[in-house]
């Protein structure tokens, strides 16, 4: 009786898969952990300043009365609110003919949101809350009730001293959109 004999060929071709398979073996854990900590990896968003789509110095009052279903735009007032929404309150400031004269601001950016301050319904404390590196804690001389953490891409939280409970989010124009214009702000607007 005959014994199967594999040809040379064969041979170097499954010692080539084998040395291939250990190679991706030993790699895959690499790659795993240099994709878990990036935020995409695992389907979180980029932090952004906006408030369900409504971005401030982008969104107008209409933008706000179609997203808030309310049935009438905001008038020229400077702020709008507060309006109860899903998981809270929100209000929103507008940037008025007088802002933007002493802001420098375009007129193309007159009735434009300038701020949103979105208010939650269910404390938090700032343990509860997943910050990023990108905040810094920030005080303004003249309140001793709250502190901030704030972050360059426009988003700020407010936070009471005494309790270190969230009291509010704030979605403001990004530092650098604020450098375009004439503006001189401690933490927030």
């Amino acid at each position: 009786m005959r014994s199967y004999r594999p040809s040379p060929i064969t041979r170097r071709d499954s010692i080539s898969a084998a040395r291939t398979s250990m190679v991706l073996f030993a790699i895959a854990p690499l790659l795993l952990c240099f994709s878990i900590g990036r935020p995409e990896s695992l389907g979180a968003a980029p932090l952004t300043n906006t408030w369900r789509g409504i971005t401030p110095l982008r969104s107008s009052a209409a933008d706000v009365a179609r997203i808030i279903g309310i049935d009438e735009e905001p008038n020229s007032a400077p702020s709008s609110g507060p309006f109860k929404v899903e998981g809270g309150e929100v209000t929103f400031s507008y940037l008025t003919p007088s802002l933007a004269k002493i802001y420098r601001a375009p007129g193309s950016m007159i009735g434009k949101v300038f701020t949103i301050y979105f208010k939650p319904s269910q404390p938090m404390n700032r343990a509860d809350l997943a910050l990023g590196a990108g905040f810094k804690r920030c005080t303004e001389e003249r309140d001793r009730h709250f502190y901030y953490l704030v972050s360059d891409a426009g988003v700020a939280y407010q936070f009471s001293r005494s309790t270190d409970s969230l009291e509010t989010t704030i979605y403001q124009p990004s530092r650098a959109e604020v450098r375009r214009l004439a503006v001189n702000t401690e933490c927030v607007f």
